[in-house]
This record gives structure tokens, C-alpha cells and sequence, in this order.
């Protein structure tokens, strides 16, 4: 068997083999010389067993084309695919630079400079769209920076999806980094465009203020609270940034697909009005935009959040001031297991002087730490995640999919939480109205309150304001999530100014 260094040096086709660029579940990514066209590229070289799976062979040959057809800009180009010696191959432009992941280590960006480039994406993305391809995978590490002017390239359509092509898509697959990704894919829904514009208004969040929306102590809690929790104000977490962010990524991040920005460049234009305070960025419209308000915005604590959910001097959550990325590769099932995609893959992220999992088209002119944050990878069986801190995960977590039950919510309630603090119960007292209202306590804190909803989610999530009136606790924007087996999934969020994050509490409450 031909192994990846045994090509180095040696000729595949009219391509010379130079060097190993990254290796993945598909195959390797080499640095390779045209003979014919005398350039180099970035060839990646498929498994020679995938050739003959017929209905792989079929997908990559559709979906080679349409990318190859993508002209916008800051779309890394195909140059070339096909068949050699039995092996599937794609050729494509070498590109060398640092991708957004690795420059967001160092904190926040400039909005200018985050809008600046949030514009360059969402034009790849229209581009993408008018061809039918929706990406499914938009996150940092996915946005490819030349080094001199901040021209971004969207790479590794890997998972792209043809809109109207069903059939040859893996039914129920999801695919992608979970800290971005759209809460339908969680359930089951349809996938759309729109998954894009949410995902791309994730990215946007973490650039103007330095953390991912929504940071947990495991995937559990990830994916409840995309599908849970009202969108985060990034103004909270940067005062310094315009309020009128806020707005963007709170209907860029609606849960409703159609409360969303139209286009991924409605978004962008969104943003740039908000950065030059211009106008508000409800003016945008689009194929999936709607004439309905725009969804409420996460409110947060309303007076003085100096002081965190848990009372001043006791132990608060362990971790540091700035979060890190938390996803890096280590295979865990959400109830059942995520299958990859197939699809082309357009770009390439690469550390120099180190091979890793291939996001393949790309060299990267800086190295990273390894430890500190991952891509996950395409191809592959299962959706990979790490968490600083989190226990080993159930293989089918309750709260992986809130299924919201029609079911009153009055009565007494209690459980211990879970999450950013632990070592407290929540106990509450509802009664479920026409406006539901209700007492809370939270003894192991001598903390307690009033509880009063002011909204729901379209899957029957309900919206509540918590006001503290004894003890040291911060007011908390609460979700109450019903389930199928009568246990009610309580969320807690408040932003921590000592801790400069968010900081998210969780439990199944039982009446």
C-alpha cells in the first residue's frame, strides 16, 4: 500500500508530489507542481476506496462543479478534479496565511476590522447561495487572512449541501462546529441558507468581543443553549461597541430561520450600519426575511453585575479571565451518531512544521498551539468536542434536543445545578397563567427571588426575567424548557464584569 510519504517526491498524474500539506479521513493535502499549467497548488488525493463508492463518486463530481463555479473573490478557486490511477483528486489554488481563529486568540478585534471582514464572508456565501451550496460550517478557522491586508477567503466547503439536492445527502446528518452552528440542526429541521447567516453572525459576536456566544462545561449545555437562550448582547461584553451590534446579532442569531437577515450580506450591511450609526439593521430583506418583529433581546442582569450569581466569597467558576476556544478533537454521539459530509473540499488549514486534520487549499504562515482550541474535522463518523472542564458526556443526554411538551407548568419544582457553578439546588414555586409568575430560592446561596415571563420560543421555550430580592445573587435571564418525561430544563445566564464572561447554570428541575 502507497503510504502519504511514499508519494512525496514522486509524480500523480502531471502533478509532482512536493510535500505533505495535512492528512484527514479522506485522504492527504500536498503541496504539488503543475507540469501542464507550471504553477503550484494545493492537490488533495481522496482514499482509492472512495472511488468506488458509486454514490460518493456521484456527490463529489456534482458538487466539484458547482464549487468550481463559485467566482466570487474571497472564494478560494478549484482549479481542476478528476480521476488518476483509481484515486479521486481536487486541485486548487495555494493560498498562504492565518486564519481568524488563530488571530482571535489575542482578544477582540477593532469592529471596523471586524465588519471589514464579516463582509468579505457574507459575500462568499451569497455567491455560494446563488449557486444553491449552503456551507453548514462557517467558523473561525474557516476564514482565511492574508497577512497583509486582511483579505479574508472563505475555505472548506467540505460539508457544502446542495439546496435542492435531497437525495444524495445523508438524511439527519449534521455536521460542524457546535459553538456556530444554527439551533435546527439540533432538531432535526430542515436545513436552509439561513443556517449560514446564523453561523455567520455567531463569528461576528466572537470578533467584537473575544468569546463564542454561548461557552459551557460540555456539549450538553452548548447545544441547549443555542437552542434555548435568547441571543447575547455583545455591547454587554464590550461597552465600548455600539448598542446597535446588539440588534445585528440578535436577529442574525434568532431562533426562527425567518426572524434571520434575508441574505448573509443583509447581515453584513447590518453591520456596517450599526458600526457607522447609521440606521437599524431591520431594513434588510431577502429570501427568508420576514415582516415580523425582530425577536427580543437577551437583557442580562439589570443592576450591577459586579457581583456574580454566586455570592462574593465563595469559590466562583475555575477558568481563565479570557475564555479559549474549547473545541478540539475527541469523539463523543449525540443520541445518535453525526455522520460528515462528502462533499468538495475547498480549502486547506495547515500549521507550519506540523501535519494536522486537514481542512484542505490553505498553509498557515504562523503555527498554533495545539491545546489551546481545534477545528473539527470533516470527514469522519462522529462530530468531534472538548470541553476545559466537563465530565464525559451521556451518548443521549436529555437536553441534546429539548422536546418541549405541552404540559402546565405549575407547581413546586427543584433540582441541583449544573454548568459554569455548582454545589446550589433551585427551587421554585410557578404558577403557569396567562402570564406565568413565580417565586424562586436558591437555598445553598440564601439567595431568592420573583420569577415573571415576558415571552417563548416558537418550540414552547419559555422567556423569564428573574428579580433577586434577598440576598447577594445577580438577576439571571431564565429559560424553563418543558420535556416529553415531565422534567423541566431550567438555564441560567448573567454576565460576570469580574469575570469579564458569561456565566450559564443549568438543571433538570423535578415537581
Amino acid at each position: 500500500m502507497v503510504t502519504a510519504d511514499d508519494r512525496i517526491g514522486s509524480t500523480f498524474g502531471k502533478y509532482q508530489l512536493r510535500r505533505l500539506l495535512g492528512r484527514g479521513g479522506m485522504g492527504e493535502v500536498y503541496e504539488a507542481y503543475d507540469t501542464t499549467k507550471d504553477r503550484t497548488v494545493a492537490l488533495k488525493i481522496l482514499r482509492p476506496e472512495l472511488s468506488c463508492d458509486e454514490r460518493f463518486r456521484t456527490r463529489f463530481q456534482r458538487e466539484s462543479h458547482a464549487a468550481a463555479m463559485l467566482e466570487d473573490p474571497h472564494v478560494i478557486p478549484i482549479y481542476d478534479w478528476g480521476e488518476i490511477g483509481g484515486s479521486l483528486y481536487i486541485d486548487m489554488r495555494l493560498v498562504r496565511g492565518r486564519d481568524l481563529h488563530e488571530l482571535l486568540r489575542r482578544g477582540p478585534l477593532d469592529p471596523a476590522r471586524a465588519v471589514g471582514i464579516i463582509r468579505q464572508v457574507a459575500s462568499a456565501l451569497d455567491a455560494a447561495h446563488a449557486r444553491g451550496l449552503i456551507h453548514r460550517d462557517i467558523k473561525p478557522q474557516n476564514i482565511l487572512l492574508t497577512s497583509a491586508d486582511d483579505f479574508a477567503y472563505l475555505i472548506d466547503f467540505g460539508i457544502a449541501q446542495n439546496l435542492a439536492d435531497t437525495r444524495l445527502t445523508i438524511e439527519g446528518s449534521a455536521v460542524g462546529s457546535v459553538a456556530y452552528m444554527a439551533p435546527e440542526r439540533f432538531e432535526d429541521r430542515p436545513t436552509t441558507a439561513a443556517v449560514d447567516v446564523y453561523s455567520l453572525a455567531a463569528v461576528l459576536y466572537e470578533m467584537l468581543t473575544g468569546e463564542v456566544p454561548y461557552r459551557a462545561n460540555g456539549l450538553e449545555q452548548v447545544i441547549a443553549a443555542h437552542t434555548s437562550l435568547p441571543p447575547p448582547r455583545p455591547s454587554m461584553v464590550n461597552p465600548r461597541l455600539p448598542a446597535a451590534f446588539d440588534d445585528v446579532i440578535a436577529r442574525g442569531m434568532a431562533k426562527d430561520p425567518d426572524d434571520r437577515f434575508g441574505t448573509p450580506g443583509g447581515l453584513g450591511r447590518a453591520a456596517q450600519r450599526a458600526l457607522d450609526g447609521t440606521s437599524s439593521p431591520g431594513s434588510d430583506s431577502g429570501p427568508f426575511a420576514t415582516t415580523r418583529q425582530a425577536p427580543p433581546r437577551y437583557r442580562g442582569p439589570s443592576a450591577g453585575d459586579a457581583a456574580p450569581f454566586r455570592p462574593e466569597g465563595q469559590p466562583g467558576p475555575q477558568g481563565l479571565s479570557r475564555p479559549r476556544p474549547w473545541l478540539a478533537p475527541a469523539a463523543i454521539v449525540m443520541g445518535a451518531v453525526l455522520l460528515a459530509g462528502v462533499g468538495v473540499i475547498i480549502g486547506l488549514l495547515v500549521q507550519q512544521n506540523h501535519v494536522t486534520s486537514p481542512t484542505p487549499g490553505i498553509v498557515r504562515s504562523n503555527s498554533a498551539d495545539k491545546n489551546s482550541g481545534a477545528e473539527v474535522s470533516t470527514p469522519g463518523p462522529t462530530v468531534s468536542v472538548w470541553s476545559n472542564s466537563a465530565p464525559p458526556i451521556s451518548s443521549t443526554p436529555s437536553s441534546t434536543n429539548p422536546t418541549v411538551a405541552p404540559m402546565s407548568l405549575t407547581g413546586n419544582w427543584s433540582g441541583p445545578v449544573s454548568g459554569d457553578q455548582t454545589g446550589f439546588d433551585v427551587v421554585a414555586d410557578i404558577v403557569d397563567g396567562a402570564q406565568l409568575t413565580g417565586t424562586v430560592s436558591y437555598p445553598g446561596l440564601n439567595c431568592a427571588g420573583t420569577w415573571k415571563g415576558h415571552g417563548s420560543t416558537a418550540n414552547g421555550i419559555r422567556l423569564l426575567t428573574e428579580t433577586i430580592t434577598q440576598g447577594n445573587c445577580v438577576t439571571s435571564e431564565i429559560t424553563l424548557a418543558p420535556q416529553n418525561d415531565g422534567t423541566l430544563y431550567f438555564t441560567s445566564t448573567y454576565y460576570a464584569a469580574s469575570k469579564q464572561r458569561h456565566i450559564t447554570v443549568y438543571a433538570t428541575l423535578h415537581r
